[in-house]
């Protein structure tokens, strides 16, 4: 007996593959199709969108073919192996699509650079992390001389004073005057032309203190302005970088008489580290002094300007104001601006996303009814399990439809509120500058 199980192993062992082939052939001359293995399709959104593409989906969709494929099933299938084989088949590829929109960040948010505390020489400046402005006031005797409005001087103190209080909250200002000391004598001009001293020294504004200060002296003596504009770049040392901005203001009524070269301090100044720009006004200044103080603020790459009167002076500081009302108006519509660019580049690839997606659903929908009737009339399941197939098709598809419709909806309604919000936020800085450069 063993040895007849002996003999009979071996045979299987010798004539297994072919008895397998013999069978395979068979099969295939009696016609019936083989079965082929299909993954299971998704039920979930989530695996909807990750198992395509299909053989035939997109452009490699054709009918004839698809049928063929469908022929090769066996009769009496189920809705679950139908199902399987049509996304097998005509599931099309959501892939780029789920991309596009999960690249779009909904947040809309400007950076324009905004106006800064003072116009530089040319054009206007955008504000940085720091600004500091320092005024070098001319204290020499002629200070004392009287134009329209009242005393040079007096008028000078109270255009600066103003000029002052509207600077941004954070802005470092430093008061410096020179020739206050001795007199406009010759034996005091030693002592008149060494005299330039840091009244309110670097720091943000204080109306008491800095209003004190500007009561610290008089106009008497000579005008070392070179020297003036030498130790405001002392008081500058330190604030330097591209994200600080060093502004000087020169309010004098004449020229350098202490036998200093201003344009040179001037010139020294702005191309040093601090790149300090140098503005001057001439304060009721002849023709050559006009001259002379305008070499000066090109040196240090600022402006001159001349002003005959009181009210001249404040309204030549005031216009800084009014420049950066205008500024930060701009800076407003820049900023709206570039808060629609922005929403409208990301709408745009939402809504680009959307399309295509509602494409490629309806195609796939449209392509699966027409398997599903020839699978019908194939008599290839029956109108049981061809029910239930119908209803797994349109759970398919409108899973995918309602994704589509949720995320891109959920994605516009953010970008009109995200843009809504940065628009009210640019309107309301803005308000709330111009606001503090309007003029008492």
């Amino acid at each position: 007996m063993n040895k007849l199980l002996s003999w009979m192993l071996i045979l299987c062992l010798i004539f297994g593959g072919g008895c397998s082939l013999f069978a395979k052939e068979e099969k295939e001359v009696s016609g019936e199709p083989e079965e082929k293995e299909v993954k299971q399709a998704a039920t979930d959104i989530e695996g909807m969108l990750k198992e395509g593409p299909g053989k035939y989906a997109g452009n490699k969709y054709d009918e004839e073919k698809v049928k063929a494929e469908l022929d090769k099933l066996p009769t009496g299938l189920t809705a679950d192996e139908a199902y399987n084989h049509l996304v097998a088949l005509l599931a099309e590829n959501y892939e780029r699509e789920v991309e596009m929109l999960d690249s779009v960040d909904p947040t809309i948010k400007t950076n324009l650079a905004t106006p800064g505390a003072a116009k530089a020489a040319e054009g206007e400046s955008a504000l940085p992390k720091q600004i500091n402005v320092e005024i070098l006031l001319d204290a020499s005797g002629s200070m004392a001389g009287r134009v329209p409005g009242g005393v040079k001087m007096d008028l000078a103190k109270d255009a600066i004073r103003s000029f002052v209080s509207k600077l941004p909250a954070g802005a470092q200002v430093a008061l410096r005057v020179y020739g206050h000391k001795g007199s406009n004598r010759k034996e005091d001009k030693d002592l008149s032309c060494q005299s330039t001293e840091l009244v309110y020294e670097p720091g943000t504004y204080d109306e008491k203190s800095f209003r004190k200060s500007l009561s610290r002296f008089n106009p008497t003596g000579w005008t070392p302005l070179a020297a003036a504009i030498e130790q405001a770049k002392t008081d500058l040392s330190g604030n330097t970088g591209e994200n600080v901005e060093n502004i000087v203001y020169v309010v004098s009524d004449g020229i350098e008489t202490c036998g200093g070269d201003p344009v040179k301090a001037a010139k020294d100044l702005h191309e040093s580290d601090i790149q300090a720009v140098v503005n001057i006004i001439g304060f009721d200044v002849d023709n050559e002094g006009q001259r002379a103080l305008k070499k000066v603020a090109e040196a240090g790459g600022g402006k001159y300007a001349t002003v005959n009167t009181g009210e001249d002076l404040r309204e030549h500081l005031e216009e800084e104001y009014r420049s950066l009302r205008e500024a930060w108006e701009m800076w407003r519509i820049d900023s709206s601006l570039e808060a629609d660019r922005q929403w409208g580049d990301k709408w745009d690839v939402v809504n680009e996303a959307e399309s295509s997606m509602l494409d490629k659903t309806l195609r796939e929908d449209s392509r699966m009814l027409d398997a599903r009737i020839y699978l019908d009339e194939s008599g290839k399941m029956s109108r049981e399990e061809y029910n239930s197939l119908r209803e797994k098709v349109y759970h398919r598809i409108n899973q995918l439809r309602n994704y589509r419709r949720e995320r891109c909806s959920r994605l516009y309604d953010l970008l009109r509120e995200n843009r809504e919000k940065e628009r009210q936020r640019v309107r309301n800085k803005a308000d709330e500058m111009k606001e503090k450069y309007e003029l008492d």
